[in-house]
């Protein structure tokens, strides 16, 4: 079979996620592709945000949650940078975790980046080729996953509507972080939908902040934003105390299984770095 571009077979990036919008059994292969368990799903095509940016693609569910966003490379067939960070904003914008970026190839350095959003935050972005065959009844569009998130889930957690009809969290976890803000008489400064941190701690520059991730572990970060990317102090103490951390060039972090676990590391590490065992 004769294969295809999305600028040959399609004349652009518009077209080729209309096509995928308006054909539900080529939605249903995308949806298969990136382990989703959307049944009775729409496909939105163009989906606007509050500031008039469009989304290529936005799959919900019955209830009017939104499961996945998609973003299209355009008809140059590489993945960009572009494409490649603000499919971010789209997941924010959308209140969704799981975002899939449709490509016809990518190098190296832009899967390094997206491995990373994968790694580093709530975000599951699945990274899918589109592969096009030319036949006669008009273009077969298929999808093959080349990345799939960090720690792929033996179970799909859905996103699904709340008592008051509006979606979650996409992860469930904002009521429990709210609690547990509540009940930390102080230990945590800030709260979100994906985290609680206590924020500069001692003046270092430092949040040091536990997020649920949806695959059953916590990260507990000492994030710094870079402030710190050339400390060797700062991993070599933080090393010490903590051996089995990671670290790259906005923080170090440590991953443990139960909230009990991770509210005590969190708390060892704000002594840490009061105490100054922590060097920063």
């Amino acid at each position: 079979m004769e294969r295809m571009t999305i600028k040959s077979a399609f004349g652009g990036e518009v077209p080729f996620t209309k096509y995928i919008a308006d054909n539900r059994e080529v939605a249903q292969r995308l949806l298969v592709a990136v382990d989703s368990d959307v049944d009775d799903f729409t496909v939105a095509p163009e989906d606007q945000t509050v500031d008039r940016k469009r989304v290529d693609l936005v799959v919900r569910d019955s209830d009017g949650v939104v499961q996945q966003v998609i973003e299209s490379q355009d008809a140059t067939g590489w993945l960009d940078s572009v494409h490649a960070s603000k499919i971010t904003y789209y997941m924010y914008e959308k209140e969704c975790f799981d975002g899939v970026l449709l490509t016809e190839d990518s190098d190296e350095h832009i899967k390094g980046f997206v491995r990373f959003m994968n790694e580093n935050t709530p975000f599951n972005i699945f990274l899918v080729n589109t592969i096009i065959y030319k036949t006669p009844e008009g273009p077969y569009v298929d999808f093959i996953p080349v990345m799939r998130p960090f720690s792929v889930k033996d179970k799909k957690i859905r996103r699904t509507a709340s008592a008051n009809g509006k979606p979650d969290n996409g992860i469930g976890f904002a009521d429990m972080l709210a609690e547990k803000f509540e009940q930390s008489n102080g230990a945590f400064t800030h709260k979100s939908r994906y985290y609680v941190s206590t924020n500069n701690v001692a003046n270092t520059g430092v949040n040091v902040g536990i997020t649920p991730k949806k695959t059953g572990y916590f990260n507990i970060d000492m994030y710094h934003g870079g402030k710190h990317a050339e400390n060797t102090n700062f991993e070599t103490s933080a090393a010490e105390l903590f051996p089995s951390a990671k670290f790259n060039k906005i923080r170090g972090y440590v991953q443990v299984n139960t909230w009990e676990e991770a509210y005590s590391t969190h708390q060892q590490m704000v002594s840490a770095l009061k105490e100054k065992t922590i060097k920063v």
